[in-house]
């Protein structure tokens, strides 16, 4: 989802400096309600509304408000497909709460990937520590070294091999490879970037979505 963000609410008569023609035979209520319309639209939406007071500005003051808000409702019609108005903005109008929400998922993800392979080689990471001999050397031993008396030629080579990788960086306290298609292979398998931030962006939406929910009900 591609959060696009409102830069805010801009008033009409802010546009350009004019006096608008007196509508005859208007109710002066509501002619003094329309001083205060507004319309929030996104930042494509004011340059076009922008091009458009340049259009009107030699003959703005031989029109009426009404005249004008009808030329801008004209307008935005005619620009429906190019108008991007971001139903979020009321709710986030910064996108602090967007990056908030991204990346806490992003990095969620990410340390859940990451308990799970500590989870799978915790059995093996207790024989490591628990070894006669030096962690380190047990782990070389038992899943590099076939001539070790430590060697298990049971298990396959690669997945040996990731064995003694993972299992290295837990004993010494550096990142596991996030990537592990035995560790996570109960849980579908290694994310890829492009799923980690699909399932970021959704969650994005669905904060977004739960405050406009909120505010409706409120």
């Amino acid at each position: 989802m591609n959060v696009t963000l409102n830069p805010g609410n801009r008033q009409i008569s802010s546009i350009r400096t004019a006096h608008f023609a007196v509508a005859e035979e208007k109710d002066k209520t509501r002619a003094a309600t329309s001083d205060r319309d507004q319309v929030t639209i996104s930042q494509e939406g004011r340059n076009h509304l922008e091009a458009l007071a340049d259009k009107v500005e030699s003959q703005i003051n031989t029109m009426t408000k009404e005249d004008f808000m009808g030329m801008v409702d004209q307008w935005k019609s005619e620009s429906q497909t190019k108008l991007e108005v971001d139903p979020y903005w009321s709710v986030d109008p910064d996108g602090s709460i967007a990056r908030k929400t991204y990346f806490e998922s992003y990095l969620g993800q990410l340390k859940e990937t990451e308990d799970t392979i500590k989870s799978y080689y915790a059995d093996a990471y207790e024989e490591a520590v628990s070894a006669p001999i030096n962690s380190l050397a047990f782990i070389s031993g038992k899943y590099l070294c076939d001539w070790s008396d430590y060697f298990d030629s049971s298990i396959p080579t690669q997945e040996r091999q990731w064995t003694h990788h993972q299992l290295r960086a837990m004993l010494t306290d550096t990142h596991v490879a996030l990537n592990d298609p035995y560790a996570l292979a109960a849980s579908g398998g290694p994310k890829t970037v492009d799923e980690m931030d699909s399932i970021a962006k959704q969650a994005v939406k669905d904060k977004l979505d739960a405050l406009l929910k909120e505010g409706e009900i409120s």
